[in-house]
């Protein structure tokens, strides 16, 4: 596990330039109430500002051998991804995630993204930085947030489609009942589904699942399986450890002890950008 952990990249070599965000990396997902919508039907996001369908623009073929993983997200990206950067090697990966940002916090980072690329998006809902303001002194919520968020993945799957990059979309696990954002998650996993099934070399994995109850509700411990290095005397190993990360140890990150949590929603991303092609 030491090895995994010395894998993970250094966050100051991918904060987005002047977003406001939490400098631990660990900022939950709450959101404070806001008032502000944004118009619905954008789903096609920098596609649709143009006036075009995903089905109308014509992208590049990304080539079928990546060497490339580029990774943006948010903590839940970030707490899995020295797994990831194991399971997917001998790509190199390229970290651009930070705890508590939203697509938005990304629209004017480059994404480095190549034919030779797969671009991976993982958003788990949070609005806590200046580009989710609400205009009212607050943040976006509920449906707001979810349709900005899919107005900002669109912009981002489009960039990295221009550049040719394969792109895959990482379904986010549902919180506990504490942070009331059973809408907001349903409705980010929702939009990512949508864009993986309108466009081309756009792909959808549900990871989130992996740390799910099998109904689809949120777990804190689920049994252990045959790769949890540590597991409780009743056969259980903690896959969320405050509601919304994977980390038994609430407040930190990276995680000083196994996350199983981590590495089977890990597990899944990497099934995905080793392969693309097969989740399309």
């Amino acid at each position: 596990m030491a090895a995994l952990l010395a894998l993970a990249p250094s966050v100051a070599a991918v904060v987005p330039a002047g977003s406001a965000v939490d400098a631990a990396g660990l900022s939950p997902s709450g959101h404070p109430a806001g008032t502000l919508g944004i118009a619905s039907g954008v789903g096609s996001g920098a596609v649709a500002s143009r006036g075009l369908t995903p089905a109308a623009r014509r992208y590049p073929t990304p080539y079928r051998r990546s060497t490339r993983l580029v990774l943006v997200g948010d903590s839940l990206a970030q707490e899995a991804t020295p797994f990831i950067q194991y399971l997917t090697a001998p790509k190199a990966l390229i970290p651009k995630f930070w705890g508590g940002t939203a697509p938005c916090d990304w629209a004017d980072v480059d994404l480095e993204a190549t034919r030779r690329a797969v671009v991976v998006f993982s958003f788990t809902g949070n609005s806590l930085t200046d580009c989710m303001s609400d205009g009212a002194g607050g943040f976006l919520q509920d449906q707001a947030l979810v349709d900005r968020y899919q107005f900002d993945v669109g912009m981002l799957i489009d960039r990295a489609r221009r550049a040719g990059a394969s792109v895959v979309l990482v379904g986010q696990p549902v919180r506990a009942a504490s942070f009331q954002a059973d809408e907001e998650v349903a409705g980010i996993n929702a939009a990512y589904r949508a864009f993986a099934a309108s466009m081309s070399f756009v792909s959808f994995v549900d990871a989130g699942a992996t740390v799910e109850l099998p109904d689809g509700t949120f777990a804190e411990r689920l049994p252990c399986t045959s790769f949890d290095s540590e597991c409780d005397g009743d056969g259980l190993a903690v896959v969320r450890g405050d509601g919304v990360h994977f980390c038994p140890l609430a407040g930190y990150n990276p995680c000083p002890v196994w996350s199983s949590g981590a590495f089977r929603f890990a597990l899944a991303i990497a099934a995905a950008a080793n392969d693309p092609r097969s989740f399309d």
